[in-house]
């Protein structure tokens, strides 16, 4: 290896090479003696088996393919190369790049928790780092993995004070999605998840020390913006793929969205959605889940009955409960003109809620919808049963109807109870709007039979109740 690589640099340029047997676990430099032209670093570098689970087998393993960033600089100049593995399999191997002459590995400035070699997993031209902080880590959005070999593509750090081997360590809690029943004939797929929370998956976050804990700080993205987002492309083997999706800590900031699509034909196969945000177990935990992709629920992961898009065409009398009369809902005047159409629909995970009513100056005097639920059946509605939303918002006296607001309690305060998701559209005489909230967070369990209603007054009296059962 060595000779061909030093070979590859004479044929370009200049260099002094070190040629001799790579001791093990130790690391060889051909340094550079003038400031142009390149030479080439190789190290090693290993990772404890039992905190990791990422190859096909069970058990960590460098792959072909697999590449790091090592941090180098040039006076004060900091900057990451590219190493790529060379040799070895399993938890160990021998990664090898071609430096700028003039760059010597580690930061300028030789802080950093008094180290001063950072070394990235994956690698990436978009990492950087500052002299005296932490690294950024750029975590890609986009990554085929069906092209020649697997890798887990989990973000990795490994931090030494000196030269020698490079031991790494994860840099964030990850989900091990394994999508199952794949029918023959699927070779390949692309598996598309997005986070409903506000906390992204891609993009440049920063690196922090947790009281040593050193982890990705993934911070804020606006849900279905594009670093809320990731999609990976996976061979299928054994009617099976596997993802690996990594996030922030353990509490519940993660309420992914997934699609799987056959990518020969861009059809999908299946959508999977959290109802609530889920947790890890610990800050740098692989937790396995299991997406089946022949049934219609799995998991912790089902497919919604209705999906709150805009797109009205999944309501529809076979599954919803239909009130259209006066009695069973209020407008803001109390005669029921201004409200059109409310509709109810449940699934083993939500409730839904559908409510078409007049577009005018009126409807902005209140523009919230008010609903209650009577769970015991006395008609004594409970304060923690019942909530409205406001799903809009006024931006330049523009109208816009929000994505995701928060059920406040019955006295309208800011003491949120749980959060729910909305969607919808305005035309020129209506407004309509389809939210969804979870069962769980309203109380609403199988078997209650719970009295339902609407209106746009949560003041307004003499309100037809109409019952549900909730028979799942």
């Amino acid at each position: 290896m060595l000779i061909m690589a030093v070979a590859a640099v004479v044929a370009c340029q200049k260099t002094s090479v070190v040629e001799e047997e790579i001791p093990e676990n130790q690391t060889v430099v051909e340094t550079p003696e003038e400031q142009t032209g390149t030479y080439v670093y190789t190290i090693n570098a290993s990772i404890p088996e039992t905190k990791s689970d990422y190859d096909n087998s069970g058990n960590f393993s460098w792959s072909a393919g697999d590449a790091i960033s090592v941090l180098f600089h040039k006076d004060d100049d900091n900057q990451f190369f590219t190493l790529d593995r060379v040799s070895g399999t399993g938890a160990n191997a021998t990664f090898s790049g071609t430096i700028t002459a003039g760059y010597t590995v580690g930061a300028s400035d030789g802080t950093s928790s008094d180290k001063k070699i950072w070394a990235l997993f994956p690698a990436s031209t978009s990492h950087t780092y500052t002299a005296g902080e932490l690294p950024k880590f750029y975590v890609q959005p986009s990554v085929d993995f069906s092209a020649s070999y697997f890798s887990a593509n989990v973000p990795m750090y490994a931090l030494n004070a000196a030269e020698g081997t490079l031991t790494f360590a994860n840099l964030a809690s990850t989900y091990k999605f394994i999508v199952s029943n794949i029918k023959d004939g699927v070779n390949k797929v692309r598996f598309t998840v997005y986070n409903q929370t506000t906390f992204g998956l891609s993009g440049l976050w920063d690196v922090y020390d947790d009281s040593g804990v050193i982890l990705l700080n993934y911070s804020y993205a606006s849900p279905g913006s594009a670093n809320s987002t990731l999609s990976y492309v996976s061979n299928v083997t054994s009617n099976q793929a596997v993802f690996y999706v990594s996030c922030h800590g353990t509490w519940g900031t993660f309420q992914p969205f997934i699609t799987v699509t056959n990518y020969a034909t861009g059809i999908p196969i299946k959508t999977f959605e959290a109802s609530k945000a889920i947790s890890l177990d610990s800050m740098t935990d692989i937790k396995p889940v299991t997406l089946n992709v022949s049934e219609a629920s799995g998991g912790v992961y089902y497919t919604p009955l209705i999906s709150i898009n805009g797109d009205f065409d999944d309501w529809n009398p076979a599954t919803n409960l239909s009130l259209t009369n006066g009695t069973n809902y209020k407008s803001i005047a109390g005669d029921g003109t201004h409200w059109k159409e409310f509709k109810v629909a449940y699934d083993e995970r939500n409730i839904y809620f559908y409510v078409k009513r007049n577009y005018n100056a009126e409807l902005w005097d209140g523009g919230y919808f008010w609903f209650k639920f009577d769970t015991d059946g006395d008609a004594d509605y409970d304060d923690n049963k019942k909530f409205y939303i406001s799903p809009f918002k006024t931006v330049s006296e523009t109208k816009t109807i929000l994505t995701s607001v928060t059920a406040q309690d019955v006295l309208g305060t800011s003491s949120a109870s749980f959060s729910l998701s909305c969607s919808g559209v305005f035309d020129e005489n209506d407004v309509i709007i389809e939210v969804m909230a979870s069962r769980s967070d309203i109380g609403l369990n199988k078997n209650d039979v719970v009295g339902i209603l609407s209106n746009a007054n949560k003041s307004a009296g003499n309100i037809a109740i109409t019952d549900i059962t909730f028979n799942n």
